[in-house]
């Protein structure tokens, strides 16, 4: 991959920015050739990939590695009410994003009766 940068993206609506150092947002334009993507066959693709430093497959072991992460959510620190932290952990693991369903909820109903 040639020219290849790791950014700083932030999802703004619908549109993806890289923030600059100044604290800035750029508008990130893709330059991906989606046409040659989809007329490739599978063969091809898995071709292309094994020739590609940054797209080799990764192995089992690897794999057992992988952290996943949603590059759109914003880490923060925020306090709440201990009861209210304590009864979200017991409606079973994942409790943060069990809170940001609730919190989106909310957002979206406002949204509509605005």
């Amino acid at each position: 991959m040639t020219n290849s940068k790791m950014v700083d993206a932030v999802r703004v609506g619908d549109s993806l920015y890289e923030r600059l150092s100044d604290g800035t947002l750029k508008p990130l334009v893709g330059r991906s050739d989606w046409k040659r993507v989809d007329a490739m066959t599978e063969t091809h693709v898995e071709a292309d990939s094994v020739t590609d430093i940054d797209g080799l497959p990764l192995d089992d072991t690897e794999w057992t590695k992988v952290k996943l992460l949603d590059p759109f959510k914003t880490p923060i620190t925020i306090r709440l009410d201990t009861d209210v932290v304590e009864w979200f952990k017991t409606q079973g693991s994942r409790y943060q994003t069990k809170i940001n369903a609730v919190l989106r909820q909310y957002v979206e109903t406002h949204k509509k009766a605005s």
